[in-house]
C-alpha cells in the first residue's frame, strides 16, 4: 500500500472519527437531526424530548403514530418493543398520537406534545379490560343497591339479597322496592330489617302497624324513624318505646340529625325546610324553598344537608346549623357523588362537573354525545363510569379518555363495587333482560 493511500486512509479516519464523536456528543446531549421530507434546515438539528409512561396494568405496547416503539437499549439488532412502564428518550418536538395495547383490554388513544428539552408524562392510565358481560340473574328492570362491605346486593324487583361472593339469592318476603343498607349485612325495607347471612329479622311494620311508611334507621343513635297516618315517630334504641315527634304531617321528607329533625313542610302557603329541635321540642330555624319543587333528602353522610327538588333537578347544598346562610344550588342535576374533602361530581344530560364547596368554584370534566342516566366515581383509581340508556363508558379523569365498556339495547341502575372492580347493571343482551356483571380491571 503506498503512502499516498495510507494518508488518505488516516484521514478518512481522523474525519470519520470526528464527526462520529460530534454525532454521539449531540445525540447524548438530547439532539437529533431531523430528516423528514420535504427538509427545513432551520429545524435540521433539534434538542429531543423525553417521554415516560406508566399503566395499570403495566406490559401494555407503546405506539406513537401507529409506530410502536423499540427498545434498542441493549440489544438493538433485536425487534423488542416498549412496554409500560417506560421512558422513551431522543423524540423530536412535535404532536403524537399515543396508544397503548395489551392483550385482553381496550386500548388506550390519547393526543401529546412533547417539547425540545422537557419532558412529556403519560402517567396513572388505567386499562379497561375488554371482558363479556356475565348474566347473573334473569328478571325484569330493576333497581340495585350494593352493601356498606360490597358483599350483597338488593334486587328490588325480585325483593331478593344476593350473594355476590356465591351467587346465592335470599327471599325477603314482605319486602318493598326502597331500602337502607345497614352495618352488618342487614337491609331496613317496610320496617323490616333483614339480615343477609342469617334467617333471623327484626319486624317493626308487625308490632307498629302495616300503615307506617317512609321508614329510616338512624344508626348513630339506633333510633327508627317512621310515619304513621299524619303523625312523625320514633322507635327509640330500646326497640319498644314509640315516642310522637310531630303531628299532622302527612308525607313528609324529613331527616334525622343527633338531636335535630330537618324536614320539609308546608306552612301558610310556602313550603319550607324547618330545623325542629327534638330536645325543646321546638323550631329552631327556617329557610323558604320555591313552592313548585318536590322534595327528598339524600343521606350521603356528608356535614352539608343534601336536598333534590325531584320535579325541577335542583340539588340544594345546605348548612345544617345556619339554614339562613344561602344554601349552593346546582341545576339541572341528574345524579352526582361526593369525592371527599367537600368535592362533588354531578352531571346534567350532556355534560359532568367537579364542583367544589369550599371555594364555590365549578369545572367541566367532560361533554358526551348521548344522555347520562348516571355517574360512578371509583375512589381508588380516579376514573368515573357513566351510564346511558344503551351504553357504558369509563371516563379517566387525569387523562381525559373515554372508553366504551359496553353497548346494548338498554342498560340501567348501574353500581359499583370499587373493592373487587366490578360493575353490577340491569341491562337487555341479545334479549336477554337481567343483572348482569362486568369486571373492569
Amino acid at each position: 500500500m503506498s503512502k499516498k493511500i495510507r494518508d488518505y486512509l488516516l484521514l478518512a479516519f481522523v474525519v470519520s472519527f470526528v464527526f462520529l464523536t460530534v454525532i454521539f456528543s449531540l445525540y447524548a446531549s438530547g439532539y437529533k437531526f431531523n430528516l423528514s421530507w420535504p427538509l427545513k434546515f432551520n429545524k435540521l438539528l433539534q434538542k429531543t424530548g423525553m417521554l415516560i409512561v406508566a399503566s395499570q396494568p403495566a406490559g401494555a405496547t407503546i405506539y406513537l403514530n401507529n409506530k410502536p416503539q423499540k427498545d434498542s437499549s441493549f440489544k438493538p439488532w433485536k425487534k423488542n418493543y416498549l412496554t409500560t412502564s417506560a421512558k422513551i428518550k431522543n423524540i423530536l418536538p412535535g404532536e403524537y398520537l399515543l396508544r397503548l395495547e395489551l392483550a385482553g383490554y381496550w386500548p388506550f388513544e390519547k393526543k401529546i406534545s412533547v417539547n425540545s428539552g422537557e419532558t412529556t408524562f403519560a402517567e396513572d392510565i388505567n386499562l379497561f379490560l375488554a371482558a363479556e358481560p356475565l348474566l347473573i340473574t334473569p328478571t325484569v328492570k330493576s333497581e340495585l343497591t350494593i352493601s356498606q362491605n360490597k358483599k350483597y346486593l338488593y334486587l328490588a324487583a325480585l325483593k331478593q339479597i344476593w350473594n355476590l361472593k356465591s351467587s346465592q339469592a335470599k327471599e325477603l318476603p314482605g319486602a318493598e322496592t326502597s331500602s337502607q343498607w345497614l352495618a352488618g349485612d342487614k337491609l331496613l325495607s317496610a320496617g323490616i330489617i333483614f339480615s343477609a347471612e342469617k334467617t333471623t329479622e327484626l319486624n317493626y311494620r308487625k308490632m307498629i302497624g302495616s300503615e307506617a311508611k317512609q321508614w329510616f334507621y338512624e344508626e348513630n343513635t339506633g333510633r327508627l324513624y317512621y310515619q304513621h297516618q299524619n303523625s312523625l315517630n320514633r322507635l327509640e334504641s330500646d326497640g319498644r318505646t314509640n315516642t310522637l315527634i310531630l303531628n299532622n304531617r302527612s308525607d313528609a321528607t324529613f331527616e334525622p340529625r343527633n338531636d335535630h329533625l330537618y324536614l320539609v313542610n308546608e306552612n301558610q302557603g310556602q313550603i319550607v325546610l324547618q330545623d325542629y329541635n327534638l330536645k325543646n321540642k321546638k323550631i329552631d330555624q327556617e329557610l323558604v324553598l320555591p313552592t313548585v319543587g318536590q322534595y327528598r333528602f339524600i343521606f350521603d353522610g356528608q356535614a352539608t344537608l343534601s336536598l333534590y327538588d325531584e320535579k325541577n333537578k335542583t340539588l340544594y347544598l345546605i348548612n345544617p346549623n345556619n339554614l339562613g346562610a344561602n344554601p349552593t344550588t346546582l341545576k339541572n342535576v341528574i345524579s352526582w357523588q361526593w369525592l371527599g374533602n367537600g368535592r362533588l361530581l354531578y352531571n346534567n344530560p350532556w355534560e359532568i362537573y367537579l364542583f367544589d364547596l369550599k371555594t364555590n368554584q365549578t369545572s367541566l370534566v367532560t361533554r358526551v354525545s348521548e344522555a347520562i342516566t348516571k355517574i360512578i366515581w371509583h375512589p381508588d383509581n380516579n376514573y368515573l363510569i357513566f351510564s346511558s340508556a344503551q351504553s357504558l363508558k369509563a371516563v379517566d379523569l387525569k387523562n381525559g379518555t373515554t372508553i366504551n365498556l359496553l353497548s346494548a339495547a338498554q342498560i340501567a341502575n348501574p353500581v359499583l363495587d370499587e373493592k373487587n372492580d366490578y360493575l353490577y347493571f340491569w341491562a337487555d343482551i341479545n334479549q336477554q333482560q337481567g343483572i348482569y356483571k362486568i369486571l373492569l380491571q
